[in-house]
Order: C-alpha cells, then sequence, then structure tokens
C-alpha cells in the first residue's frame, strides 16, 4: 500500500502524528501502560542485572576472577553498546525496512536526547512489517552476544554481559512502539515516516458507523 492510496482510502483515518522531536515522551508515555509486552521487557532487564549480580559474587567468591576486573570488562561493554554499537543497531533497523520492501531508508537523531532512528521515507508498514523493523536489532544483537558468551574467555564474558544489558535497556523504544502496535491492534494500524517534515503518522481502520 502506498501513502497516496492509504491517505486517500476511505476506510482509514489519519489518527495519530507524531512529531520525531517528540519521540521520547511518546515512549514514556507508552511505558505508563505496563501492558504484557512492557512488563516482560521490564522483568528482562531486571532478570539480566540480577544473573550478572548473582554469577559475579559467586565467580569472585570462587577465586575465578577480581570484582575488578568484572566492572572493568562489564563497563567497558556497556560503553561499547552506547557508541559502536549504536548505528549497528540503527542498521539492522534499515536493513529489516529493506527486507520489509523499503525503497530507501534514512537515518536520525537527537543528541541532546540520546535518541536514534531508522526511517523509510513514505513507505507504509502495518503491524507485521514492524514488529520484523522493531525486534530486529534485538534478536540479532542480543543473539549473538549470548552465543558469544559461550565461547569467549572469562573477561571477555563480561565484557559480553555489559553488551548485554545495555543494549537490552536500549531498546526501551523499540518496545514501547511493539506495546503501542498491540494495545491498537484490532484497530488495523498503518505507519509511515515523513522524513522532510519530521514526522510519522498513524492511520487506522474507521471505527464501525464513523462518518466518511
Amino acid at each position: 500500500m502506498t501513502v497516496e492510496e492509504l491517505r486517500q482510502d476511505p476506510r482509514f483515518e489519519c489518527w495519530l502524528s507524531l512529531r520525531h522531536e517528540d519521540i521520547l515522551p511518546f515512549v514514556q508515555e507508552e511505558f505508563s501502560h505496563r501492558t504484557a509486552i512492557l512488563r516482560f521487557y521490564i522483568f528482562l532487564n531486571i532478570l539480566l542485572l540480577l544473573l550478572m549480580i548473582g554469577l559475579g559474587a559467586w565467580q569472585a567468591h570462587h577465586g575465578l576472577i577480581t570484582v575488578g576486573k568484572i566492572v572493568q570488562f562489564s563497563t567497558l561493554g556497556l560503553a561499547l553498546a552506547l557508541t559502536v554499537l549504536v548505528p549497528v543497531h540503527e542498521g539492522i533497523h534499515g536493513l529489516a525496512y529493506k527486507m520489509a520492501g523499503a525503497p530507501r531508508v534514512q537515518f536520525g537523531s537527537d543528541i541532546r536526547k540520546f535518541i536514534f532512528y531508522a526511517m523509510a521515507d513514505h513507505f507504509v508498514v502495518g503491524r507485521r512489517q514492524f514488529h520484523l523493523v522493531a525486534l530486529a536489532p534485538f534478536a540479532a544483537i542480543n543473539f549473538f552476544s549470548l552465543l558469544g558468551i559461550f565461547f569467549a574467555p572469562l573477561t571477555y564474558q563480561w565484557l559480553l554481559m555489559g553488551v548485554l544489558l545495555m543494549h537490552t535497556g536500549a531498546c526501551a523504544g523499540d518496545f514501547a512502539m511493539l506495546s503501542f502496535f498491540r494495545r491498537h491492534r484490532q484497530e488495523e494500524i498503518y505507519t509511515y515516516d515523513d522524513v522532510a517534515r519530521g514526522m510519522s503518522y498513524f492511520f487506522r481502520r474507521r471505527q464501525q458507523g464513523a462518518g466518511v
């Protein structure tokens, strides 16, 4: 479906316009709903943190590694997730958009708020396509981080655990959007980005009885 087809289709209405500079408030508001997706996401973050604390305490107690090394390498992993992996994360979003059929992908950011995003200009996506785009970086980066933990030396396992923890936490915006689509799954939502205007538009099927 093209933007023109979506806008001219009497079955759908433009329901929400989101300025890209307002993404952070949008994510924060979505987290207030505490949907099943977001409860799982919060639980996952807490679980990862507790597992790291428990594992670190056990390893340090048995002399396998020092607390200093744990802090040093896990902190390095956190730093890598916030620097090197940012363009990787967004690049995977872009690749997922391409797999969904987007002819071109662009990237944007708000450095002051430390927000980064991939955009497919005037490319319409529905719920299933958006799930692919939103989950691709979380699935790919976390999978390879977990896989690496099983093969890396102990100190570098902690680097990868730092990456895993921070990258999971950095996926908050992706999970917020998944939650948004999930909450409104009965309304058949479609969305597209307008890069020039710095806007994203959300359309939904008109409610029965609504005027055309």
